[in-house]
This record gives C-alpha cells, sequence and structure tokens, in this order.
C-alpha cells in the first residue's frame, strides 16, 4: 500500500514538473512567434470553451472540436506566413470575417458530429442487431424443420429465459 501512494505521489510531482517545463519551454516560442499565437488564439476560442464544458474523462468533445478547429485555423496562419509574420498582418487576419467564419464553422460541425454520431450509431447497431436476429430466427427454424422440435428446446437444468 505504502508503494502504492508513494507512486501515486511521485506522479502527481512529475505531472506539475512536466507542465513547469512546459511553460518554460514555451516562454520562447511565443516570443518568437507572438503574431501566429494571437491569431491562433483567437481561432481557437471554440475549443478553450469546448474544453471548459466538457469535464469527462477522456474529454472527447474537447479533442472533436480542437482538432477540426485546429484545421480549419491553419489557413489563417498560412496567410500570416506567406505576409510576414507582422502585427499588421495578424490583425488584419484576426479581424477578417472569412477566417472566423471558416474556424468557428468547423468547430460548430465538430460539435454536430459529437452530438449527433452517437444517434447514428445507435441507429445503425439497432438495425444491424435487428437484422442478425432475423437471420438467426430463420436459421432456428430452418433447424427445427431439419431436426425437430428437440434442438429448439432448453436443455435439462436451462432456463427458459435463457432460450
Amino acid at each position: 500500500m505504502a508503494q502504492k501512494a508513494a507512486k501515486a505521489k511521485t506522479r502527481g510531482q512529475g505531472g506539475s514538473g512536466r507542465t513547469f517545463l512546459t511553460v518554460v519551454l514555451m516562454i520562447p516560442v511565443v516570443a518568437v512567434l507572438l503574431p501566429t499565437c494571437v491569431v491562433l488564439l483567437i481561432n481557437m476560442a471554440p475549443t478553450a470553451v469546448a474544453w471548459m464544458v466538457d469535464r469527462a474523462r477522456p474529454r472527447y468533445l474537447a479533442i472533436t472540436v480542437g482538432m477540426l478547429n485546429f484545421c480549419a485555423s491553419l489557413p489563417a496562419e498560412s496567410d500570416l506566413w506567406r505576409h510576414g509574420q507582422s502585427y499588421d498582418v495578424a490583425f488584419d487576419i484576426a479581424t477578417n470575417p472569412n477566417y472566423w467564419l471558416i474556424a468557428y464553422g468547423a468547430a460548430a460541425v465538430a460539435w454536430m458530429v459529437y452530438l449527433g454520431l452517437p444517434t447514428v450509431l445507435r441507429g445503425y447497431y439497432f438495425m444491424t442487431t435487428a437484422s442478425r436476429l432475423q437471420s438467426l430466427g430463420r436459421r432456428q427454424k430452418q433447424l427445427v424443420e431439419a431436426w425437430g422440435e428437440d434442438v429448439a428446446a432448453p436443455a435439462e437444468g436451462e432456463s427458459k429465459a435463457r432460450r
């Protein structure tokens, strides 16, 4: 028991150490690529909202929204890099409604995928299960016709509910 507690305590300290190291390593990157980070931060706002809303682990909503949102933010980043990474270009891109529409529209599509896919899959599995049950019922009738009612009767000690 003491070993498990020590491992858990060590894991907790390692996590905060990794977070600190990540922040320290990201500071020079953000300083050099500040216009890129500003545009990305504005375009990725729906991902931050999804991260705050999604409390379940693993955060499937945040992952879904984040991936589509990031991909839709790439055209803005590409234009920023193409026209020179300056604050003026970053401001022009950040205030361009077309880039907002692309990034936020992709986030909306991700929300629809996240909310709609379980219903679609539920319907798919319901139909395939019903089809499989019908197929097994037909096969059971064929076996009863070929081998008689004893094939369909439950074995001794087996309940009818299990049949």
